[in-house]
């Protein structure tokens, strides 16, 4: 029998008075959407059990998806030789022109230094697990595939966050090295590479998120009016 999401994940904490309510469930919540972020290197001996990796997919498939079709498909990757692989051709991507020289120029200095850590300094090779995301064509057209998918990613990233976990999505693997994912996760043809997410405990704690506010891209009923 399937475990039931109730059981996976850690008990909502208690709120004013000791309750454990919608209140105190959305407090939680809105604490861990705003604290989540991306880690770019992670504690290469710290375990990350197969419960806790179900769990955080169990939360993945209750995103939405187009028509209820549910079209994602996960490969959860432990081999050290194939994250090696992983980390070589990220390497590589990364010290292309279409990697560091283009993210030097679009980001601040200290977000590039993470970037750069875990992209060309190997941080990201350090995740003990990978998980692959794709796209099953054979369910829904290609057309809602992100619609699809990138829901239940965002669910994977907040459910690793809540068991204490380390993540990073990054689609530059998948896209700039398909063909050597493809080969070694012996992936078929109808599925289409989306995502990996690398998943792990924190090699460092980090601070909240840097973003701008959201009053500085939201307008009132046409676009340009002040919120």
């Amino acid at each position: 029998m399937a475990p039931t999401t109730d059981r996976l994940l850690p008990a909502p904490p208690a709120g004013p008075g000791g309750g454990t309510g919608p209140q105190a469930a959305g407090d939680s919540f809105l604490d861990l959407a705003l604290r989540q972020r991306a880690h770019h290197r992670f504690d290469p001996q710290a375990p990350v059990p197969d419960a806790d990796v179900m769990a955080m997919l169990t939360v993945a498939t209750h995103a939405p998806s187009a028509l209820n079709t549910q079209p994602w498909q996960f490969v959860v990757v432990r081999s050290a030789e194939v994250r090696r692989a992983f980390g070589a051709a990220t390497r590589e991507r990364w010290r292309a022109s279409t990697g560091a020289a283009r993210e030097k120029s679009l980001v601040p200095g200290s977000v590039f230094s993470e970037l750069d850590d875990g992209n060309g300094g190997g941080g990201l090779e350090t995740a003990p697990v990978v998980i692959i995301v794709c796209f099953d064509t054979a369910k829904i057209e290609p057309a809602h595939g992100a619609s699809s998918i990138y829901p239940a990613v965002q669910n994977l990233l907040l459910a690793a966050a809540a068991l204490g976990y380390g993540s990073c999505l990054t689609t530059g693997l998948v896209d700039g090295s398909g063909a050597l994912v493809r080969e070694l996760l012996e992936l078929p043809d109808r599925l289409e590479l989306m995502a990996a997410v690398f998943v792990g405990r924190p090699a460092r704690t980090l601070g909240a998120p840097r973003r701008h506010p959201a009053e500085t891209c939201t307008y009132r009923e046409v676009f340009g009016a002040p919120w």
